[in-house]
């Protein structure tokens, strides 16, 4: 009796653990608001650029502050940014650089186990902030240095923005990826003829960026910038390292023939402009590569623009000033990395972080690669690659090309910059490396070979240059960038599964307008993508997979130049609207329509010999779908589970209609048969079709014939008047 006692109070004890436990876990606070459990929101701040000058550890350096926004979901449903009476309202993240740690003001805690966030952040912090219309200023003089625990003017004249959309409650880090929403300015003066080098060094030069409106109104829903000011009257005075001027640029247009920078050689002043209106775009820098030239006698100097482009943010060399992960500089010749390396009294095996300079070869990379178990990041921005003068294995390499396999396999590698002058990327050249965070291909790159990026652990922004033609098989497949996927307009192919699999990819998919070729499985599982697709005109063939299982949900656009649809190409995409076939379709594979949300009615070309298996299989047609005359063949479930199909008319040559072909198609009332002959019919053809109130047009010719057959025959048969 006793024991009996005792085992029903340890029960009671357990049941009553277990319940509070449970309370708990559902909930984090009661309905006072009262702290029950304790699992705080942490974040990881990343600048999203290109670093030239040190490793990109986050870009951001000591006592850096970035204020977050976050914000509950409701029922599955994001919430709205509101000025205060979020999750977090305008809290401070400061950076701590040597524990590479982001410390807030004041603990932020997730609601529960369950409820979904929204983060929004923005650099740098602000007491003060209006969520739709923040009033932010450039500097004037951007070439003041950072003092006394205030910002450079450079630095404060910057502006970053970061969402992370749709988080689930865990405890892992948050990585919020902050992009520069301003616009940057960069001239660079070049050493022409006439100068003598030490006459360079010593002449006085200065750049000033002209007619600027320097005040922005800035949306923190979205981060969009716009002008909230006039222009200036006054220049602003950019940040100066060497002979290269940068300057921070509220967006906005110059109008053509407007001054655009006063530069002055020497004490002799001279203004460039451009004859058509400039635009300085959020986000990119834009570049400027200027010659000047001394002319004998006169010594008057002459300034040519060699170089202009919209280029990637390249970290900058007055702001954040980090120190703790530069780069060991080593400058070197093709085929001598090492001894270069030696030369400059450093251990090849404990290297770190490299950046080279010069020349070099694939055998400096196979060295890198074999020979250096500790490097974690290379920077080549200023490298020229050269082919080796010797053996047969290289034949069909070329100079200014990322060499095959360089560095497949070396899991260490986590950051890579490549040279500016960079033409291909060979197949396998990062397969299976430690590649982390964004890429940035930079422009001028034309190709990207096989399996170039395929299992690395990037979490951040994909950037493709302007002037990529090819992208390889499986270059990117299950890569996990978290961005939109812009791809370059001259883009002429993409190779089997490049894309697969890349389900964080967002954002609307825009298919290059001169694209001729694609792979099987291109953007297969991209499950990320949202709004309509249109097929470019310059693509006659839609390849096995090519969006399959992409979840699209908008419009589907089909050329009429279309010939081929492949298995499964457009499946499980839910699709809206109507679908417009091809005219000039003449081969269309299994699979291809099933799982989307078609409406309307479906026209089928006149160059299509059969309807493949499941081609339009739980599809919500309306009204009739009238199948041509050259179509012998209905396979197994082409139609099945199209529950508004009303009405169906087969052709005069049909001759066999397969399995399930129109099961389920429960609005199915009339079937117009053409076919003089009678059509065989598989038994499970129109299962779950009403047949007792399905009426069966025949020719009159043909009555008989109908009777007579197995399946026909239990219908109700009516003829052609």
């Amino acid at each position: 009796m006793i024991r009996k006692h005792i085992n029903f109070l340890i029960y009671i004890a357990i049941t009553i653990c277990v319940v509070l436990c449970a309370g708990c876990a559902e909930g984090l606070f009661g309905e006072d608001g009262t702290q029950h459990c304790t699992r705080r929101i942490e974040l990881l701040g990343e600048i999203d650029q290109v670093a030239v000058t040190r490793v990109n550890d986050g870009g951001f350096c000591d006592g850096d502050g970035m204020g977050i926004y976050i914000v509950d979901y409701k029922a599955g449903t994001p919430g709205t940014l509101q000025q205060s009476g979020n999750r977090a309202d305008n809290v401070c993240y400061t950076y701590d650089e040597a524990n590479r740690k982001w410390n807030s003001d004041y603990d932020v805690y997730w609601k529960d186990f369950h409820t979904h966030i929204d983060v929004y952040g923005y650099y740098p912090y602000a007491q003060s902030v209006n969520i739709d219309n923040y009033t932010f200023n450039v500097q004037r003089d951007q070439s003041t240095a950072t003092a006394d625990g205030k910002m450079g003017g450079y630095e404060a004249s910057d502006f970053l923005w970061g969402k992370l959309s749709d988080v689930a409650p865990t405890s892992a880090a948050l990585r919020l990826l902050l992009r520069h929403r301003m616009s940057s300015a960069c001239v660079k003066l070049l050493k022409g003829e006439g100068f003598t080098e030490s006459e360079w060094e010593s002449i006085d030069k200065t750049v000033l960026a002209t007619n600027l409106a320097r005040k922005a109104s800035i949306n923190m829903t979205d981060g969009t910038v716009k002008v909230a000011g006039d222009v200036e009257t006054s220049a602003t005075i950019p940040s100066q390292v060497n002979d290269e001027w940068r300057a921070i640029v509220v967006p906005q247009t110059v109008p053509a023939g407007t001054t655009l920078f006063n530069i002055t050689i020497g004490g002799a002043p001279y203004k460039f402009a451009k004859n058509e209106a400039f635009t300085y775009v959020s986000g990119k820098m834009m570049k400027f590569n200027i010659r000047v030239d001394k002319a004998e006698g006169n010594g008057k100097y002459r300034l040519t623009l060699v170089s202009e482009s919209i280029a990637p943010w390249e970290n900058d060399l007055q702001s954040h000033d980090a120190t703790a992960m530069e780069y060991v500089v080593i400058n070197s010749t093709a085929g001598h990395l090492k001894d270069s390396i030696a030369a400059s009294h450093k251990e090849l095996t404990k290297v770190k972080r490299m950046k080279v300079t010069g020349t070099i070869n694939a055998h400096d990379f196979i060295m890198m690669r074999d020979s250096m178990p500790k490097l974690t990041a290379l920077n080549l921005k200023d490298v020229r690659i050269k082919v080796p003068t010797s053996g047969t294995i290289y034949a069909d390499w070329k100079d200014d090309e990322i060499p095959a396999v360089c560095f497949k396999g070396k899991k260490t590698l986590t950051s890579i910059v490549f040279p500016d002058v960079l033409k291909r990327i060979g197949r396998d050249a990062f397969a299976g490396s430690g590649l982390k965070g964004s890429l940035n291909i930079p422009e001028g790159v034309v190709e990207i070979g096989r399996r170039a990026f395929i299992g690395n652990d990037f979490t951040g922004v994909l950037t493709l240059p302007s002037t990529l033609k090819k992208i390889g098989g499986d270059a990117f497949i299950e890569c996990c960038f978290i961005c939109p996927l812009n791809l370059p307009d001259g883009i002429e192919e993409l190779g089997d599964y490049c894309f697969g699999n890349c389900r964080y990819l967002y954002g609307k998919l825009i298919l290059p307008s001169h694209l001729k070729k694609m792979g099987s499985g291109a953007f297969c599982s991209c499950t990320g993508f949202k709004g309509d697709l249109v097929i470019p005109k310059s693509l006659t063939v839609i390849p096995n997979r090519a969006f399959q299982s992409c979840k699209l949900g908008g419009g589907l656009l089909l050329h009429d130049g279309i010939t081929t649809i492949e298995n499964g190409a457009f499946s499980g995409n839910g699709f809206i609207g109507e679908l417009e076939l091809p005219k000039s379709l003449t081969e269309l594979g299994d699979s291809n329509f099933d799982g989307n949300n078609f409406s309307g009615s479906l026209k089928i070309p006149k160059g299509l010999t059969s309807i493949s298996t499941s081609a339009f299989a739980y599809c919500t047609f309306t009204g009739e779908v009238e199948i041509p005359d050259g179509v012998t063949y209905i396979h197994k479930l082409a139609f099945r589970g199209s529950e508004n199909l009303q009405k169906v008319i087969l052709p005069s040559n049909l001759e066999f209609i397969d399995e399930n072909a129109f099961s389920y198609c429960i609005s199915l009332r009339v079937i117009e048969c053409k076919s003089p002959v009678p059509p065989v019919v598989n038994s499970t053809a129109f299962n779950g079709v009403p047949l007792e109130d399905l009426t069966v047009i025949v020719p009159k010719s043909a009555l008989n014939d109908y009777k007579s057959s197995d399946f026909w025959s239990g219908l109700l048969l009516k003829i052609v008047e």
